[in-house]
């Protein structure tokens, strides 16, 4: 959104942009509502969010909190903490592009060099399911693209 609206004071400068042009402004804004809703939702019940999280994790009995024999659960809460949040920011201001070139890609550098990926694959898919359980389904629709690009982009060897 931030992007397109860049471009787009760049694009029209001089002139009134066209309808096709604000096409975008348009989309976002009618979603705005249920934007705001999911972001304050996923904030409210984050700490819910992320208990829950962890017991699904835990119940795959795949050490999912263990990396070289080390106990990462306070590592992961943190880093799911925080990946939760960024994802529910970008979704309120609809910048998934700028979740992929800046977070995602510094992120994604860490995950590889702790050989994390096979658990990233997993965590985000257990997210998706969980914060399902917090938001409507307008809200969940705006919410999944973020946690489902975060997902692609970590958990891809």
């Amino acid at each position: 959104m931030l992007k397109q609206l860049a471009r787009l004071s760049v694009d029209v400068e001089g002139r009134y942009a066209t309808d096709k042009e604000l096409q975008f402004l348009e989309a976002y804004l009618e979603s705005v509502k249920d934007r705001l809703s999911a972001y304050e939702k996923i904030r409210d019940n984050e700490e819910q969010i992320i208990h829950r999280w962890e017991a699904q994790k835990r119940s795959r009995n795949e050490n999912l909190f263990e990396l070289n024999g080390k106990d990462i659960t306070e590592i992961c809460r943190r880093d799911m903490t925080n990946m939760l949040r960024c994802s529910a920011t970008f979704m309120l201001f609809d910048d998934l592009d700028r979740l992929q070139d800046g977070l995602l890609l510094w992120y994604k550098t860490i995950v590889k060099s702790f050989g994390y990926t096979k658990y990233a694959q997993i965590n985000y898919l257990l997210i998706q399911d969980v914060i399902k359980l917090y938001l409507s389904a307008e809200e969940a629709a705006l919410m999944l693209p973020v946690l489902q690009l975060d997902r692609a982009v970590l958990g891809a060897a």
